[in-house]
């Protein structure tokens, strides 16, 4: 093995050994809390899926249709993408611009290794969900922070961006609504990050699968619909948050035939396609009237417990603070008021208070003095969780 391949192959080790240190830690405040703990920390939807979605299940099994698809997707279910796009978006893509992924997770990494090249650069929002570093890393390239900054709304800067371009500089992922903060980037802000991409002949990734999750006036606008940003956009989205179908991991990315081409190779190789049942069930999710109806119950829902957290960083001003999430369904909470970080406020507050709230760090450096809350879990839970958080931060400031 020559030096060059030596070299990536122990960077990707490294990246890998990064990851998993970060993924034991969110799997023990996720998925490895003990049974009667307060779980603040799940980034699901608390609802199952609808029944009208797992019958269309059932039906696709009891027809057999259990075998292998296209790499691609069903072209049910892209037709299906390729109209909602259209409808929701005001984005115009033909069914054969679309590939369809086992999660929008996977869509991200694959679209890394077919849009840029070993030592390139791709501008990531600090904080973000963390696996957008880590999979740049695994595919290569060089991760560069970009500030959000909370006395700015998370708005993400023109200064702050053309500071961070390199003649590197390939790729750049948004996503809106956010994890962890829950910014919905306006179209004003999209402009001026679509301003940055021209300039700089950047490719901007962008990441919508929270965009079903609104609150009062936001409104959600993809950055592929402003001129001139289609030909440089990929959109990517999926229907684990807006449609409550975590586990059957469908996504979606839309972009050119040749992109979309070559996206098809990579999962043709490696994931080899989406469940054949899933994706039946992901027609039904896009084309059934009743979807409406059930997203607004959630977000309803949600709402609701938005500002159950609010009332309790606005009671304890001392201690916390918090921008009121615009969309997704999380809290993000500066506890730096209490002389405290983020990592110190979530170890401590699971040990003496069994809440399991997920530490700031891991969404990048800004977020050291923070924590995040899921709030997508019950009303009780979400009160409880937070009287807990403010007696602890009260205990223990310094």
């Amino acid at each position: 093995m020559d030096r060059s391949k030596a070299g990536a192959v122990a960077s990707a080790l490294k990246v890998s050994e990064r990851g998993r240190q970060i993924d034991d830690e969110v799997f023990k405040l996720a998925l490895g809390l003990p049974p009667d703990s307060i779980k603040l920390t799940a980034g699901e939807p608390d609802f199952s899926t609808s029944d009208f979605v797992n019958q269309a299940a059932i039906q696709a099994m009891a027809k057999g249709l259990t075998h292998y698809t296209s790499s691609n997707g069903i072209p049910q279910l892209r037709e299906a993408i390729s109209r909602k796009l259209r409808e929701d978006n005001n984005l115009s893509y033909d069914p054969d611009e679309i590939v369809v992924s086992p999660g929008s997770s996977s869509s991200i990494f694959l679209l890394l290794f077919a849009l840029a090249d070993r030592g390139d650069e791709i501008l990531i929002p600090d904080p973000a969900w963390f696996h957008y570093a880590i999979l740049s890393e695994l595919a290569g390239l060089r991760p560069v922070r970009v500030p959000q900054r909370k006395e700015a709304g998370f708005r993400l800067s023109t200064d702050d961006m053309e500071r961070k371009v390199t003649r590197k500089t390939r790729l750049m992922i948004i996503n809106t609504p956010s994890n962890p903060t829950g910014h919905v980037m306006t179209r004003d802000e999209l402009e001026e990050i679509a301003g940055v991409a021209e300039r700089h002949n950047i490719t901007v990734i962008s990441d919508e699968i929270y965009e079903k999750i609104l609150y009062e006036n936001s409104r959600h606008v993809s950055i592929g619909s402003l001129p001139g940003m289609k030909e440089r956009t990929v959109t990517v989205n999926g229907l684990s948050k807006g449609y409550a179908m975590m586990g059957w991991r469908i996504g979606y990315s839309a972009s050119s035939s040749e992109l979309a081409e070559k996206m098809t190779s990579l999962l043709g190789y490696t994931l080899v396609c989406a469940g054949s049942v899933a994706q039946y069930a992901a027609v039904e999710a896009l084309t059934n009237p009743k979807s409406k109806d059930y997203v607004r119950k959630m977000v309803r829902t949600w709402s609701k417990r938005r500002e159950i957290v609010m009332k309790h960083v606005n009671e304890n001003p001392s201690l916390m603070s918090a921008v009121a999430p615009q969309g997704a369904f999380y809290g993000w909470i500066d506890v730096s008021p209490s002389g405290m970080t983020g990592g110190e406020v979530s170890s401590g507050l699971l040990k003496e208070y069994n809440v399991g709230v997920m530490p700031g760090h891991l969404f990048g450096e800004s977020g050291v003095g923070h924590i995040r809350i899921s709030f997508a879990t019950s009303d009780d839970a979400v009160d409880e969780g937070m009287k807990r958080l403010a007696k602890f931060l009260q205990k223990h400031r310094k």
